[in-house]
């Protein structure tokens, strides 16, 4: 034998050699999919989906978030509204007794001694100006605001007509605890009863006009809000008056004069689920979403499904487990909800909770794929100038989707995606390594930790530590500029151009510069293979990253290859 043929390498025995297979698993653009069978569940779903948002081709992490402006009294912010006129953008934050404007960080009160903090208001402009009436569920007197002054509308200013006996709870302005406009007209809600109240056209004070709605529903109860429901996504003759009561009935009229028959009339009388409060809902299109105990409901779904079918056209039928358990927990306060067109999604309250159990529901506008963000102790949502505040059980306002932090405290984006069975059903598999890939930013810092768990039961690992942060990146909106607070420049008119004390990289590496250039495109980053080891009939792939920097994140998970081996068929 050559010296050569001693070191041929030879074959493995075949029952010896491993018998891998790979596979790629999409992330899971699905968003949270918990009504599905698990042993049949379809790529792109997630068992467990927090702090991760999804887009049109992945996973993101979310932001932060970061104190805004922060109320004198500790106790929750109830309800936020906001004032726009032209370049005069105001934001106003409610508690229980008090109102504020917290356009800016420091809070300036508006009004005290309310009854309730929970607020609603609408603005209508006219050869006067701009006005915004606001009231709230206590029905406390209406607050007039023009843009410059606020002021509470007294009975000379809103009152009911004399002749009707005996005078209603709203006859000097008093019990009024909705409003909203409609065809140029103001309508009010009359708290405690299914009597509705309008203004002459382009008035915001006057006398009121009734609409008795009493015979119009059926389940009794009383009128809780009320909006307009318009066909063609705007403003038009095809737009309906619609009045909700807190027993789910929607009674939709049309027309531009309750006073006249010729032109006011009831269309129909349709039956949603009971709401989860006099603000849970919000338009999206040319339809009107409503929370509701059995998810959020269409009103076009509403006036062509009987009750008993309004679950399969709800919008949180994927989640329908998870929004269960959410309504049987965290009724002490009304929900909201709040479209951010910026940011592409949908925001709903899970209001209330301890520490650890802050939730709030977050759903893709484009592709109707659910998340859940958690550690954001969301109250209640309010947008002004592209960005969304919310407010906190703290009396916080905060500013979402800023920084790495959640107010100076890292967070942890865990997904667990749906069931794998590798196409072996009823084998018994060995995940021997992954590898995962992400689209990030240049520089971006993010550690993953990849892990997964078996056989329909959901174990995850504790989560892995941060990685370091490089600070501030030099791009638009992220970075500060200027050199640092408290730092003297080097040179004086009299010395320009001085030999020595040039700044050095220290003082001013936390501020962003004018003149560099911004971070490259975003980059596709591997983890390489690690390590998994788990058997079982069974895999859900497991994705974790803490965040902890200064900049916003910018991560998108893609894929997750797996390499996994055949190990048997259950007996």
């Amino acid at each position: 034998m050559s010296i050569h043929q001693a070191f041929r390498r030879s074959p493995v025995p075949q029952q010896v050699a491993q018998q891998l297979r790979t596979i790629t698993i999409p992330a899971p653009t699905r968003g949270l999919i918990l009504n599905e069978n698990e042993s049949f569940m379809q790529p792109g779903a997630a068992l467990v989906l927090d702090n991760w948002a999804p887009t049109m081709k992945g996973i993101k992490l979310r932001g932060g978030c970061i104190t805004w402006s922060t109320l004198p009294e500790t106790t929750p912010v109830i309800s936020m509204f906001q004032f726009i006129s032209g370049n005069n953008q105001r934001m106003y934050a409610g508690n229980i007794n008090k109102l504020y404007d917290v356009t800016a960080a420091t809070p300036t009160m508006i009004k005290s001694g309310q009854t309730s903090g929970n607020y609603v208001a609408s603005q209508l402009a006219n050869q006067s100006g701009d006005h915004m009436l606001v009231a709230n569920e206590g029905g406390d007197y209406l607050l007039h605001f023009d843009g410059t002054t606020w002021t509470t509308l007294n009975a000379s200013q809103i009152t009911t007509n004399p002749v009707i006996t005996p005078p209603p709870t709203c006859a000097t302005g008093h019990n009024l605890t909705y409003v909203w406009k409609y065809r140029g007209r103001y309508f009010f809600i009359e708290g405690g009863t299914m009597n509705a109240w309008y203004l002459p056209t382009n008035a915001f004070q006057g006398q009121l006009n009734l609409i008795p709605l009493a015979g119009a529903a059926t389940k009794g109860g009383k009128l809780l809000c009320g909006f307009t429901w318009s066909l063609d996504a705007g403003d038009g003759i095809d737009d309906k008056c619609v009045f909700l009561t807190d027993q789910g009935e929607l009674l939709i009229f049309t027309g531009s004069d309750p006073s006249t028959v010729a032109n006011w009339r009831q269309e129909g009388r349709y039956q949603t689920s009971v709401p989860l409060g006099m603000n849970a809902y919000t338009a999206v299109g040319g339809d009107i979403l409503i929370a509701t105990v059995d998810g959020i409901i269409p009103i076009s779904a509403s006036i062509t499904k009987d009750s008993t079918q309004l679950e399969l056209a709800a919008i949180t039928r994927a989640v329908k487990p998870m929004w269960r358990d959410m309504v049987n927990a965290k009724r002490s306060y009304p929900w909201t909800m709040c479209k951010w067109d910026e940011y592409g999604g949908m925001f709903v309250t899970y209001p209330g909770g301890n520490p650890g159990s802050w939730y709030c529901g977050v759903v893709n506008i484009a592709t109707g794929a659910w998340t859940r963000f958690v550690g954001w102790d969301a109250m209640c949502f309010c947008r002004m100038r592209g960005d969304m505040f919310f407010g906190t059980q703290g009396g916080k306002i905060m500013q979402a989707d800023r920084t790495g932090y959640d107010d100076g405290v890292p967070y942890t984006a865990t997904m667990v995606g749906g069931w794998e069975m590798f196409s072996s059903q009823s084998s018994t598999l060995v995940w021997r390594q992954s590898r995962a890939a992400f689209s990030a930013r240049a520089g971006e810092p993010f550690q993953p930790q990849l892990s997964c768990t078996t056989d329909y039961v959901i174990v995850i690992p504790p989560p892995p530590s941060a990685a370091p942060d490089p600070g501030v990146l030099d791009v638009w909106d992220q970075g500060l500029y200027g050199p640092t607070p408290g730092w003297t420049p080097p040179w004086t008119p009299a010395n320009p151009f001085p030999a020595v004390g040039a700044p050095s990289a220290p003082d001013i590496a936390q501020y962003a510069q004018w003149d560099q250039p911004a971070p490259s495109a975003p980059t596709v980053r591997s983890t390489m293979w690690v390590s998994i080891g788990y058997t079982g009939f069974s895999h859900a792939p497991i994705c974790q990253v803490t965040v902890a920097q200064q900049a916003r994140p910018e991560v998108e998970l893609i894929s997750i290859a797996a390499t996994f081996e055949p190990a048997g068929v259950n007996v």
